[in-house]
């Protein structure tokens, strides 16, 4: 092996590490894949700074011991209403008036422009997104580079975040005795491990259903568009089975992990959920249809609130492509059924990512979109024509690959 590539992934219900190593061939295999239980982070924000740490040292030793590899370097994404974005545009000349071929330089200034926006003092700038450029009056040019024109033009997708929250989570980082390479946004790093080449091609909105947060990023014309967030997740279906049922959190989270589903006309026949008695009270027998009806609520004003929120900053533009779902929540049964159902369209799977090799195939799941996604995004650091990503101290261009195209049909 030539190197390795760890992904972090902090969230609300758990921490997730994933370790790919890139081969002599310059093939990635994932080695090592671990999940610690997460409890220092409420709707993804770090409430617990010694819970979070603990969870990522757990987390980080047994990726280790499944891939024989010591983790010193880490890249991190973060998520939640901690993040923010916008769209913004630049214009510079051309530098070379001999001449007038772009050059890589002329595109990072147009970018440097294109970011000189006001940004709170409060929020960190952690991406660059180009959308398209522009030369003099041609537009929707996707690499300029030594092209002949006078002025360039960039229109850019720009992602923030709050600094406490990345701060927290870079301390976290270094708390549990590891550097952090880098900070990306979650539903980023997911894009990369879970759409396809087609699907880039026709776009995709990602939908991150996770326990504090549910997060979607919506893909057009080869870019970004907007992001939406919204602090309600599968810990809040928990608290609804445990309020209805008199039960703890702990069995709650363990009925809807076995028994849950949130499309009631899948469930036909009558199947018992046995509800365990609490202090001398007897066990009680439901059905699954009556958990369906705690969760099914729950699960739709979520995934309507999200759809609102993307259809307010789009404003109804054309929408034709997939949506691909990644978090725990994916995992829920019902959940496309639901997501059709609400979005209207049956463009809707649940996001697996590729096979990188290795001996355990955990790494397929949705859970885990994220953390392989850091690892895939980060594996050439030396390519210029993605994401501008963020340095826990600094900004830097990151190992993003070209991003994606495609349109949407209107849905909303």
């Amino acid at each position: 092996m030539s190197g390795s590539i760890v992904g972090l992934d902090i969230g609300t219900s758990f921490v997730r590490v994933v370790i790919g190593e890139v081969t002599e061939e310059g093939e990635l295999q994932i080695s090592g894949v671990g999940t610690a239980p997460s409890s220092g982070l409420k709707h993804g924000l770090v409430v617990n700074i010694e819970a979070t740490v603990a969870a990522v040292q757990q987390a980080v030793e047994a990726a280790e011991m499944m891939s024989g590899v010591e983790v010193e370097r880490v890249v991190a994404c973060i998520g939640g209403e901690q993040i923010e974005s916008m769209s913004s545009n630049g214009v510079v000349a051309v530098g070379n008036k001999n001449t007038r071929e772009i050059t890589q330089d002329d595109v990072n200034r147009a970018l440097e422009s294109a970011t000189a926006v006001p940004i709170s003092p409060a929020r960190q700038l952690l991406h660059t997104v180009p959308m398209g450029f522009s030369v003099d009056d041609q537009k929707g040019i996707a690499s300029p580079i030594d092209m002949i024109g006078v002025r360039l033009g960039v229109d850019v997708f720009i992602v923030t975040s709050a600094i406490t929250s990345l701060k927290n989570v870079i301390r976290v980082i270094k708390r549990a005795g590891i550097e952090p390479d880098s900070v990306m946004l979650k539903t980023l790093a997911a894009v990369q491990a879970v759409t396809t080449e087609e699907e880039r091609q026709l776009g995709s909105i990602i939908i991150d259903l996770g326990g504090g947060s549910t997060d979607a990023l919506v893909l057009i014309d080869g870019a970004p568009l907007c992001t939406a967030t919204v602090p309600v997740g599968g810990q809040n279906v928990t608290q609804d089975i445990s309020y209805v049922c008199g039960i703890s959190f702990d069995v709650a989270e363990r009925i809807k992990k076995t028994s849950s589903c949130c499309w009631e006309p899948l469930l036909d026949a009558y199947e018992a959920v046995i509800i365990p008695g609490v202090g001398g009270r007897a066990p009680e027998e439901i059905s699954r249809n009556d958990i369906c009806r705690i969760v099914q609520p729950r699960m739709e004003e979520t995934l309507c609130l999200i759809r609102d929120n993307i259809a307010a900053q789009i404003s109804r533009r054309q929408l034709m492509g997939n949506i691909i779902l990644v978090g725990g929540g994916a995992q829920m049964p019902g959940i496309v059924d639901l997501v059709s159902n609400i979005f209207e369209t049956r463009s809707v799977r649940i996001g697996s990512a590729g096979n990188f090799g290795g001996l355990h195939d955990e790494y397929h799941g949705p859970e885990f979109a994220s953390a392989v996604g850091l690892v895939v995004s980060n594996l050439d650091k030396s390519h210029e024509s993605g994401i501008r990503g963020t340095e826990p101290a600094a900004e830097k261009k990151s190992g993003i690959k070209d991003f994606i195209t495609g349109i949407f049909k209107e849905f909303f």
